[in-house]
């Protein structure tokens, strides 16, 4: 760890830079940091320079500007990760705490997307005020590498001679996104779609097996989707044209209750998994994908408009709206050649599921007519199809994968 204050950048190069790459330095900031930064950019605010107006404000006194934050993270980006060989692409900041000063900040950067073959990736970095333990800032900077033109003629050379081609190049390999990619579906989606696509596979708290994250054909993204630039970091991961489909399987939890007792936050959370996050990746699709138009699939549940529970009712509602959202995209996608549908399996014994006892899942299989409880692989099958050229007129439908569940 550092002051912040080096003068030799470090020097990570494409090889050197993975996802999960951190760095930290530490940094005193005084008055005299924060005024020289009015100076230099004209920023000359009361509530950043005045101390008697800062004073009176429900402040109680002066901050800093949150552009001085994003210098900080200017200097992590340029000086300790990746370091020299940077070229800033975009920034996007919030600032949940006011930083005041003089204090102590600590600056954290982690590598959250990365792509080899692009030499492109983005940075999340955190201002954390070290005495209140308060974080300041959140940005999110998107990144490419520069060479010199030695390297970027031997890289090409390289390129050329290499039998095997970096992801999302391979000309007869189309890339699909699988969001959830470390729940139990999620995993075997990966494992077999694999075979066939270059898969961008989005984690949040798991992690991938040894055997798919070190996959030829996988790239693992970090991805918070409670975080305001998640969807810039996935795009930073993903070509810049010929994205096929995205496979919407993440889920942030399975609260139990009725909907007269959840936190209003959590059910805001499970809402947006089944709107806005979905919205936001069908755009990011169309944006992306090829002239032979593409898939949006998005996996929901029996637990939405089939037979919702007031149980787990949170759940439910976001799982029935993710029905809504699907139909209501189909016909604007269309126009892309893109299709929309849902997946909707019952109970399935693995991912939240997993921790199941015995007695609920004799009570599950009880109540469907084949007799069994649904398995990822019965999922993976109406995925595959979904993906193929003969699903490619099926769009703003809800396919049960349920037994013959009523």
């Amino acid at each position: 760890m550092s002051d912040g204050f080096v003068s030799t950048a470090r020097d990570f190069s494409a090889d050197e830079i993975a996802i999960g790459l951190t760095a930290q330095f530490d940094r005193v900031v005084t008055e005299q940091d924060i005024l020289a930064f009015a100076e230099n950019s004209g920023d000359h605010n009361p509530l950043h320079v005045d101390a008697t107006y800062a004073a009176a404000t429900n402040y109680g006194g002066r901050i800093a500007h949150g552009a001085f934050q994003v210098g900080l993270a200017s200097a992590m980006i340029g000086m300790h990760l990746p370091g020299r060989r940077v070229l800033l692409s975009s920034v996007q900041a919030r600032f949940p705490s006011p930083l005041k000063f003089p204090s102590q900040v600590r600056v954290r950067g982690q590598i959250v997307a990365w792509n080899r073959s692009t030499r492109s990736g983005r940075l999340a970095v955190t201002v954390t005020e070290i005495g209140r333990e308060l974080v300041t800032a959140e940005i999110g900077m998107g990144f490419t590498l520069h060479e010199d033109r030695n390297e970027a003629n031997s890289l090409a050379e390289s390129n050329e001679r290499s039998t095997v081609l970096p992801l999302n190049r391979e000309t007869n390999r189309r890339t699909v996104v699988v969001t959830g990619a470390s729940g139990g579906i999620g995993r075997r989606l990966i494992e077999s779609l694999s075979r066939t696509f270059n898969v961008i596979a989005t984690v949040n708290r798991g992690e991938l097996p040894n055997e798919l994250s070190n996959h030829p054909h996988v790239n693992s993204v970090r991805l918070d989707f409670a975080q305001p630039d998640w969807c810039d970091t996935l795009a930073s991961a993903l070509p810049e044209t010929g994205l096929f489909a995205v496979v919407h399987g993440a889920w942030p939890s399975l609260p139990k209750g009725g909907l007269m007792h959840v936190a209003t936050e959590l059910l805001q959370q499970q809402l947006a998994y089944g709107t806005t996050h979905l919205i936001d990746l069908a755009r990011l699709l169309a944006s992306r994908v090829g002239e032979d138009g593409g898939r949006l699939i998005a996996i929901g549940s029996v637990a939405g408009r089939q037979k919702p529970s007031v149980n787990m009712a949170a759940y439910s509602l976001g799982k029935s709206a993710l029905e809504d959202t699907v139909r209501l995209l189909a016909p604007e996608l269309a126009g892309k050649k893109i299709t929309a549908n849902a997946l909707c399996p019952n109970f399935v014994p693995v991912g939240m599921n997993g921790q199941a006892d015995e007695r609920r899942k004799k009570l599950e299989v009880a109540a469907i007519p084949m007799g069994r409880a649904c398995q990822p692989d019965d999922i993976l099958s109406a995925v595959e199809w979904l993906l193929s050229d003969s699903a490619g007129f099926v769009s703003g439908q809800i396919i049960g994968i349920n037994g013959a569940q009523l």
